[in-house]
């Protein structure tokens, strides 16, 4: 007797008066009826099922789309070990980065109300011996492991452009080790966008890409990003948009979307499109932290960011410009970020850490992400390995709060120093909400624009 079986991970989700099947790990989703699910249950219960045409139709489309396969026993388990992402896969110990984000200074030229790392409250300078010893080391990886290119970026707690003299240095020194060895270089930096005329030059001629933050209207940048003595920023940053959009550098911007500013962020996805030549624009709810706790802030509520969200993408897909948000992506994962692999980014103080977020040992999460240091005496990087082994782990398979979700290999798990920061289990719930109904928007995108992996039964 031939019996059926699960071959890959299955969601079903309501859709109308159907039913929408998606495999995740196939990227295939079919839309059926009460029949065919009922189908699906039984495989999936390891019960028989009939022996009618219309039955076994439905059985040769599903084995075609391999959501099903054939066994010629009963099946002994619920459904198989499905095949994950490469993400998931065991990794070796040894960190050898390839890439470094340097932050190069916790000083600020902007009091933004919501900044998670309450930038230039104690400004800090990365000592430039570090920071180059840290492009050595990724240069030196590069040539060992046969890697054809090496990227430098810096980002952190404060606004990188600040440190220039080491920023330069930093720009030059990758650039001539990686001449030596013929290895390409991607430089990158994230930046406030108050900045001099001479900055913006050197930003537009050195960078291989910049991210620009830039949260709306002069009322509304202005309120939310103030400059350190109280002025407005906003039309220093329309500037340095106006310069870097006539360069070769790939430019983005990023929006904070508090409560009340997400009313605004429609008109301003439109302006930056209308108005300057950008390849993403990224949008983010707030996340409450930081200085933020001090100023009565809210992020937007997840059915009207969904809802802005939906209104920005559509107008940016008219002019081939991509709006994204980090908890839904078409590809998918087992890792959110490079915080599991993990990724090499050098504090201030001298510290690695695997994420952004987590600036300084006084972050509550930084005996998670934090994982190493630098070695003074022999002007290297020393790494925990116990916690480079826990990092690793933060990944799908490492959360069983989502074992259940269909949109698990999209936001995979969503952002780790989220999820451990301490009392966000309100906001983690949000942006899970978020992640559930922009994935679902992807693949009904699908099933609007069939192709082999979309079918209807």
């Amino acid at each position: 007797m031939t019996w059926y079986r699960l071959a890959t991970e299955v969601f079903s989700l309501p859709r109308g008066r159907e039913h929408l099947v998606y495999a995740p790990l196939l990227q295939t989703s079919v839309v059926v009826n009460d029949a065919a699910l009922n189908l699906l249950a039984d495989i999936a219960a390891e019960r028989a099922v009939a022996r009618d045409v219309r039955t076994r139709e439905v059985l040769d489309l599903l084995l075609e789309l391999g959501l099903i396969s054939r066994t010629t026993g009963r099946p002994r388990a619920k459904g198989v070990a499905p095949d994950r992402p490469a993400a998931a896969g065991p990794a070796p110990i040894a960190v050898r980065p390839t890439a470094v984000t340097l932050f190069l200074t916790s000083a600020c030229n902007l009091r933004c109300v919501y900044c998670y790392a309450s930038g230039g409250d104690e400004p800090r300078y990365l000592d430039e011996q570090i920071a180059l010893d840290a492009i050595d080391l990724a240069v030196n990886n590069a040539v060992a492991s046969g890697q054809t290119e090496v990227r430098v970026s810096f980002h952190g707690g404060g606004e990188p452009t600040l440190a220039a003299e080491t920023l330069r240095s930093c720009v030059e020194h990758a650039r001539r080790r990686c001449q030596d060895h013929a290895l390409e270089l991607s430089t990158g930096t994230a930046t406030n966008g108050v900045i001099s005329d001479a900055m913006r030059d050197y930003l537009a001629e050195a960078m291989t890409s910049v991210m620009v933050s830039f949260d709306g209207p002069a009322a509304v940048q202005d309120r939310l990003r103030p400059r350190a003595g109280g002025g407005p920023s906003s039309a220093a940053v329309e500037r340095t948009l106006e310069r870097l959009s006539g360069s070769e550098c790939t430019l983005g911007t990023r929006l904070t979307c508090t409560s009340d500013a997400i009313d605004h962020a429609e008109e301003t996805v439109c302006h930056l499109i209308d108005a300057y030549r950008l390849k993403t624009i990224h949008l983010e709810p707030l996340f409450v932290c930081g200085r933020s706790l001090g100023h009565g802030l809210r992020p937007p509520s997840a059915e009207r960011f969904v809802e802005v969200f939906r209104a920005c993408r559509e107008y940016a897909s008219r002019h081939e410009v991509e709006v994204t948000y980090s908890g839904a992506r078409s590809t998918l994962a087992c890792s959110f970020c490079q915080a599991s692999s993990p990724s090499f980014n050098v504090t201030t103080e001298g510290d690695v850490t695997a994420c952004y977020e987590v600036t300084g040992r006084d972050d509550p999460r930084a005996e998670t992400f934090i994982y190493g240091s630098y070695d003074r005496a022999r002007r290297s990087f020393a790494f925990d390995e116990a916690r480079v082994a826990a990092l690793r782990r933060l990944t799908i398979g490492g959360a069983p709060r989502c074992a259940r979700c269909f949109a698990k290999y999209h936001c995979a798990g969503d952002c780790p120093s989220k999820r451990l920061y301490p009392g966000a289990d309100d906001a983690v719930v949000a942006r899970c909400e978020i992640n559930r109904r922009l994935t679902l928007d992807q693949l009904e995108e699908v099933i609007r624009c069939p192709t082999t992996s979309a079918a209807t039964v």
